[in-house]
């Protein structure tokens, strides 16, 4: 776009130049030139200034990176510094340890020291204990022969009053056999007596019984018979009454129907009577108008009087003949009623009456029911009389059958016991003959103790020769017999033992020491037989045979 642009004016500015005259051309063309050469200068200082600001902005970036890698270096510097702090710390915390556990073993030195001493001590009285053990040994065992002399003078005397009482007992035993035996033999011979006489009363008043029981039965089935039919037959009567009160119950029922129609039309014709006594007397009212006009006709007018006097005699005789009709007719309807009231009163009268009869009737077979019934109870009654004392004779039978079986029982545990009386005796003459053996035993273990203790006391006497006069010897490899040191020599040796060897120092011959065998032994032995002496000797152990501390730790708290 800007190449055609320029040559655009280029164009534009060689016709505009044409059209000038030369000079003037001349002139034009020289700053043309010279604003083209300000272009280009301004071109190449435009793309001067771009690639400089171009690398500005490379070395910033450059720049920036380098603080970023700076920054990264000094946190690494920081961290680095702070793992060196830490570092530190834990070397000093080392340091501290390691002289507390330098005090500690120090300490444990002194400690182990005093210990070597209070076992020294023990050592002694423990020697000391043994001799008053010894000595005990021996009262105990005087004591044992004393007391085993007066058992064997008990024992004598014992089986002596054994014999004497399986003496007296079997004495007594025998007498008590034949006093028994007659015993038994007397009750056997009264029971049988006594048993066959209560047979012989007890079946004749079975048979008594039996005999009177049955006539007893016989009389009341016939009359508890005869009172059946009379029931039987009273049950008819009243249902015959019954039916007999239904149907004058029917009919007294009729009759009051009938009586509620009679007073029916009596209300129907006292209406009547009512209706017609008011139209007598509008009739009568009629009549002294009809007077009344007549009069004043014949004093207006003044008719006949022969047609009044005949006109009025008519309706006179008219209406008197009416009144005479219906009075008839009250008459007859109130004579009507009367009889019927009497009729069905006197009916009423009968009905009651025969009521009346009729519930006494029933209220008589009531009772005399009730009475049949209550003799029946009565029989009834008599007849479980009879029965329980059939039940009560039974129960005597077994009361005696009962008795003789106790007697048999009784008998029986005489039999028992007796073989039960010879089964102690043999079981006492066994408890004697197994005392016999066990005092045999009891002898013969005697003799073995005695032997053995005899064995013990030479074993204790060759171990007291055999055994060595102390505790804590040192031994070296170059020494052919060991030597008595003093107990604070063996410390010494020890604690020097202990203490860490230097260069240069003298302690670095005695590294090939070793440990005299009897007095690790000896310690062994007290560390297995005294459980509360442990941790001490524990200690001990660790100075003898060099423990690392951790190691000593690790004991102590197992132990």
């Amino acid at each position: 776009m800007r190449s055609n642009d320029c040559q655009g004016s280029l164009l534009v500015r060689t016709r505009f130049t044409r059209s000038l005259p030369r000079e003037v051309h001349l002139a034009w063309v020289g700053q043309e030139e010279r604003i083209e050469e300000l272009r280009d200068i301004h071109r190449l200082e435009s793309k001067s200034q771009s690639d400089q600001i171009e690398k500005l902005r490379s070395q910033v970036d450059e720049a920036e990176a380098l603080l970023k890698a700076s920054l990264n270096a000094n946190s690494q510097l920081e961290q680095e510094l702070t793992q060196q702090k830490i570092g530190i710390e834990k070397l000093q915390a080392d340091v501290g340890r390691a002289n507390g556990a330098a005090k500690d073993e120090e300490e444990k030195r002194v400690k182990a020291v005093t210990l070597l001493k209070t076992v020294r001590q023990k050592l002694v009285k423990a020697e000391k204990e043994r001799d008053d053990a010894l000595k005990e040994m021996r009262t105990m065992k005087d004591q044992e022969r004393e007391e085993k002399e007066k058992e064997a003078a008990e024992k004598l005397n014992l089986q002596r009053e054994i014999e004497r009482l399986t003496a007296d007992k079997e004495s007594a035993l025998n007498s008590l056999k034949s006093q028994f035996e007659k015993e038994m033999n007397a009750l056997k011979d009264k029971q049988e007596r006594e048993l066959l006489a209560l047979r012989g009363q007890f079946e004749m008043e079975a048979i008594a019984t039996k005999s009177s029981h049955a006539r007893e039965l016989e009389s009341k089935s016939s009359r508890v018979s005869e009172l059946q039919t009379t029931v039987r037959t009273l049950e008819g009567e009243k249902d015959e009454f019954f039916d007999q009160l239904q149907l004058r119950q029917a009919e007294l029922e009729s009759s009051r129907s009938r009586l509620e129609t009679l007073e029916s039309q009596t209300t129907e014709y006292q209406y009547q009577l009512h209706e017609a006594q008011e139209r007598i007397a509008l009739l009568s009212e009629e009549l002294g108008d009809a007077r009344r006009e007549h009069e004043s006709r014949a004093l207006s007018t003044g008719p006949s009087a022969q047609e009044v006097t005949r006109l009025l005699s008519a309706a006179e005789v008219k209406y008197e003949s009416r009144i005479s009709d219906l009075r008839k007719r009250l008459s007859a309807v109130e004579r009507e009623r009367d009889e019927g009231e009497a009729e069905w009163s006197h009916k009423l009268s009968e009905k009651m009456r025969d009521l009346e009869s009729l519930k006494a009737v029933l209220n008589s077979s009531a009772k005399s029911r009730e009475e049949e019934s209550e003799s029946a109870n009565s029989l009834r009654e008599e007849i479980d009389a009879l029965k329980t004392e059939l039940q009560t004779y039974q129960a005597r039978i077994l009361e005696l059958k009962a008795q003789v079986d106790r007697a048999a029982e009784v008998e029986n545990n005489a039999h028992t016991e007796v073989g039960e009386l010879n089964a102690r005796i043999v079981a006492i003459q066994q408890l004697v003959e197994d005392g016999k053996a066990r005092e045999a035993q009891l002898r013969t273990h005697n003799k073995t103790l005695r032997e053995e203790l005899r064995k013990v006391q030479s074993s204790a006497a060759l171990l007291e020769r055999q055994r060595n006069p102390g505790v804590g010897y040192w031994a070296s490899r170059q020494e052919s017999s060991p030597e008595m040191r003093s107990p604070r020599s063996s410390v010494s040796d020890l604690t020097t033992r202990d203490t860490p060897s230097r260069p240069g120092s003298p302690a670095v011959a005695k590294s090939d020491e070793e440990i005299n065998v009897e007095y690790l032994r000896n310690i062994i032995l007290q560390f297995l037989e005294h459980k509360e002496m442990r941790p001490h000797l524990v200690r001990i152990l660790s100075t003898i045979l060099r423990f690392t501390p951790q190691e000593t730790r690790r004991l102590v708290s197992k132990v």
